[in-house]
């Protein structure tokens, strides 16, 4: 397999459906086939806008990096258990002959190996035969949240407060929910219609429209949030959090509040008035990408019905309409949480 269709951005606001090199296989590629992938709301998005630092990526590029498909060959030194016709998560391919792999997912042949495959998370993971495609796709995202979530210490009966109600966010309400089940759980949004989406999964849900905080407290017993995940994605949201997040850490069994950042920002984040964090003595932490052993976890859970993702709004397009695809979700933004391709 020498080339390969796939969904090409030329220059921000332009893509086109059309025939890319491939690197040359190894004997330890792995060659997969993409059934079903994805336009994500942020990366792929600022990518098509011309957002990205240039030092991640270049045009032309293929973007995306949630896909799904089929194994196709297995070199005869690949490192795995997979079998031709096993479905897979393929997700990222690092490296194609003439384009940036700008996380290269929407390609409709991938050759997974050491070169375009090497980072410790960019394996092939085997889908149970109870995920369906769709469920497989959106399981990325969830493992980039599991990985943020991760970096929480729980304690029993704690308050959580997610800022964001997209896939990330809601996807980190979803697993909070399962590794702490005694938390109670607060989605906070500007959007009604997202506030109605989290109340599927929240346990409160409270509309950013200048009464927040102190629905917060009413919520808390005047404490306010234990912990704090920011998943919007929005810049300025974060130099505000901390107006969300208890006091503490005055004494030496008095666990101070935690920040986790889990938004991918484009712009510069500016904290609001150092003394409102200073006297917090928050921790601050973040993550990006997902890790080793995510992707089993999220399919797992999606396997046994944990996981949810009924009420999330998505399309489907075809992959040969990739522009108009991307034209649109630019139109409807927010609202619309994600683009499936679909590939012939």
């Amino acid at each position: 397999m020498k080339t390969s269709p796939a969904v090409v951005i030329e220059r921000p606001f332009q893509a086109a459906y059309r025939e890319i090199e491939l690197i040359p296989q190894t004997p330890d590629s792995i060659l997969c086939r993409t059934t079903l992938s994805a336009i994500s709301s942020g990366t792929d998005m600022k990518t098509w806008r011309g957002q990205q630092h240039p030092e991640q990526c270049w045009y032309p590029l293929v973007p995306g990096y949630e896909n799904v498909g089929v194994v196709e060959e297995v070199g005869p030194e690949a490192k795995t258990t997979l079998k031709v016709g096993d479905r897979v998560m393929i997700n990222e391919c690092r490296q194609f002959g003439n384009v940036c792999a700008a996380w290269g997912g929407n390609s409709k042949y991938v050759i997974k190996n050491a070169v375009t495959a090497p980072s410790p998370f960019d394996y092939l993971v085997k889908i149970p035969d109870n995920v369906s495609d769709r469920d497989a796709v959106l399981a990325y995202l969830a493992c980039v949240a599991l990985k943020g979530v991760k970096r929480l210490s729980f304690r029993s009966n704690e308050t959580i407060l997610v800022s964001g109600a997209g896939m990330v966010g809601l996807s980190a309400i979803q697993i909070v929910k399962i590794l702490n089940p005694s938390a109670k759980v607060i989605s906070l949004d500007p959007l009604p219609y997202r506030c109605e989406i989290a109340r599927h999964y929240a346990d409160h849900v409270l509309l950013a429209d200048g009464s927040q905080v102190e629905k917060l407290l009413e919520l808390t017993g005047g404490k306010k949030a234990d912990k704090v995940v920011e998943c919007s994605g929005h810049s300025e949201v974060v130099g505000t959090l901390h107006q969300y997040l208890k006091d503490g850490g005055w004494t030496g069994d008095d666990e101070p509040g935690h920040i986790h950042l889990q938004g991918d920002y484009p712009e510069p984040i500016t904290l609001d008035s150092w003394h409102r964090w200073f006297v917090k003595n928050a921790t601050v932490t973040m993550t990006c990408a997902l890790s080793p052993g995510t992707k089993e976890q999220v399919l797992q859970w999606m396997s046994e019905g944990k996981f949810n993702t009924a009420h999330l709004p998505i399309e489907l397009w075809k992959a040969e309409k990739c522009h108009e695809a991307f034209v649109h979700k630019q139109a409807k933004g927010d609202e619309l949480f994600k683009i499936l391709l679909q590939w012939s």
